[in-house]
């Protein structure tokens, strides 16, 4: 992600149906959005990518505590105008990432237990369901549950393999 990519990621985030999905879900200012990725770029345990099919930028992903044999936390949103299947691919561009350039050693998520379709992708990309806190997260004044998600490197040379 770079500068040039900031109002296309934030009219992304922005959208109600990215922002209902998500831990924060109150509309965010170019002003924060901005504070937010000059203290991420400068934060060399994240990695934000912007992923682009045929030149095109069609989702961002998040990862955080990045390092040599770490797990990484991860958060991701595609375009709300994308077509079925985005989501899957915009991930698995991403995972090549983590694994092998950033060279993590596992991969971690948290995922809004009304969230089918982040729930759905993380189990096709052969994540495990590793745990749930239980009305973990309050949103609109109601507690729902985060279900935690997790995959290894091994895992991941092994599912990319069906994936091809």
């Amino acid at each position: 992600m770079c500068r040039n990519d900031l109002d296309i990621v934030l009219c992304w985030r922005n959208h109600p149906n990215v922002r209902s999905n998500m831990l924060t879900t109150h509309e965010i200012s170019m002003t924060e959005h901005r504070a937010w990725f000059e203290r991420s770029v400068k934060d060399s345990t994240r990695a934000l990518l912007v992923i682009e099919e045929a030149g095109q930028p069609i989702g961002c992903v998040i990862f955080s505590n990045v390092g040599f044999k770490t797990t990484a936390d991860w958060s991701f949103y595609v375009d709300p105008e994308s077509t079925p299947g985005t989501g899957r691919k915009v991930c698995a561009a991403a995972l090549d990432v983590a694994f092998h350039y950033l060279k993590v050693h596992k991969v971690a998520g948290k995922v809004l237990d009304f969230n089918e379709a982040s729930i759905r992708t993380h189990l096709r990309l052969g994540f495990t369901q590793e745990g749930v806190l239980h009305e973990k997260q309050l949103i609109n004044d109601e507690p729902h549950d985060l279900l935690i998600f997790g995959l290894m490197s091994e895992e991941w040379s092994d599912q990319n393999t069906k994936l091809n």
